[in-house]
């Protein structure tokens, strides 16, 4: 399923790629800087991560808030080289970036002070063991924040239904989504059907996971402030979340 799933996002890295880079350019990129900023530790010489780092874009911004150490790391070689190409491109010189399963983590305990993912969690066969893994490498006092929503058990009634987006109604999308193929589409709603992840009701799993993995806060936020970013969901009808831990 790991190698399945890699595959998926391989064959997208360079449509993904070209989004991401323009991201940069639009009002998408203020209002993460705007979103990231309020939940950055109060500390000098910051740790980051961006977990699941696909193009590198959050990397980036990680760096234009001036974070003293920054790594980025994605299951995806493709992924990977992708941002390591934009960070050349775009002259992010310090930035670290590692191929690396999520849910098994190279680094040593309390490696970092803020950790950022999205869209990933979902994604992953175990994700009670990257939810593990990120706080065990997170620092004390750390904070983690998780965007993501119920796309797994979305796509999953898609599957059985049989229901996928259609190429011209992808054009539509607010922000840079390039289309992807009904193949594409077919095989994502498959791979979600496969996850047992789809089946947990969200983000109350993600809330009773961390509180079992010891962190001392937990906040989570079903509002609309973070889901106008996306422009297919800016009517959460998909339950994009936030969820922030503090170690």
């Amino acid at each position: 399923m790991e190698d399945r799933i890699n595959k998926y996002w391989s064959n997208r890295s360079k449509e993904f790629s070209y989004a991401r880079r323009l991201d940069l350019t639009t009002d998408v990129h203020d209002k993460w800087i705007t979103i990231i900023k309020k939940h950055l530790p109060e500390k000098k010489d910051l740790r980051a991560l961006d977990l699941g780092t696909g193009a590198g874009f959050f990397a980036f911004i990680l760096a234009e808030l001036g974070c003293d150490k920054i790594v980025g790391i994605d299951y995806s070689d493709d992924m990977i080289n992708e941002a390591k190409k934009n960070a050349n491109d775009l002259g992010y010189s310090k930035i670290e970036f590692y191929q690396m399963d999520a849910q098994k983590l190279t680094f040593a305990d309390n490696s970092f002070d803020f950790i950022i993912t999205r869209n990933v969690t979902w994604t992953l066969p175990r994700p009670a063991d990257a939810y593990k893994e990120m706080v065990r490498v997170l620092d004390t006092g750390g904070v983690l924040i998780n965007f993501d929503a119920n796309y797994g058990a979305k796509f999953k009634k898609m599957d059985e239904e049989d229901i996928h987006a259609s190429y011209e109604a992808q054009k539509n999308y607010k922000y840079n989504y390039i289309p992807q193929t009904e193949e594409q589409i077919r095989e994502r709603n498959a791979i979600a059907t496969s996850l047992s992840i789809c089946e947990e009701n969200r983000p109350s799993w993600d809330v009773d996971v961390l509180i079992g993995n010891r962190v001392s806060e937990v906040y989570v936020d079903i509002s609309s402030n973070n889901n106008g970013l996306d422009g297919r969901l800016s009517d959460n009808s998909y339950g994009m979340f936030m969820v922030k831990a503090v170690k």
